[in-house]
């Protein structure tokens, strides 16, 4: 993902750490399976967006913040590229705390939902510069 950015965006970002479920695998809401990474490109996280919790290990919005942009009340709601009136999907990096194989996603209408990781979805990565 970071090879696709233009040279110049990549020279400015800087590291930043982040705390997800990251072995739970299904597991249920234990605060042993929240982890940091340290990384330069990220999928926000369901509370980061929301501001609550819904599907996500119940322990990974100790370690976050809501975004002020969504703290604001600036929409949630993503549109396709090459058709900015169609609503789509996006990933969000938190796991489900129950279902293996389930990622928290925001819908077309900007609510917190989840599904399969089969499913292709789009993608808002963030990063600081």
């Amino acid at each position: 993902f970071m090879a696709a950015l233009p040279a110049d965006l990549r020279a400015v970002m800087k590291p930043v750490t982040k705390y997800t479920d990251n072995t739970a695998n299904g597991g249920g809401n234990q605060v042993g399976y929240i982890t940091a990474t340290t990384d330069y490109l990220w999928l926000l996280a369901e509370f980061e967006v929301q501001g609550a919790r819904s599907y996500a290990n119940s322990y990974e919005k100790d370690s976050q913040l809501q975004y002020d942009y969504y703290k604001s009340g600036n929409s949630k709601i993503a549109y396709k590229y090459n058709a900015t009136g169609s609503a789509v999907c996006w990933w969000l990096r938190s796991a489900h705390y129950y279902y293996d194989n389930y990622f928290c996603l925001v819908d077309t209408d900007g609510s917190a939902n989840c599904n399969s990781a089969i499913y292709s979805l789009a993608l808002l990565p963030g990063f600081a510069a």
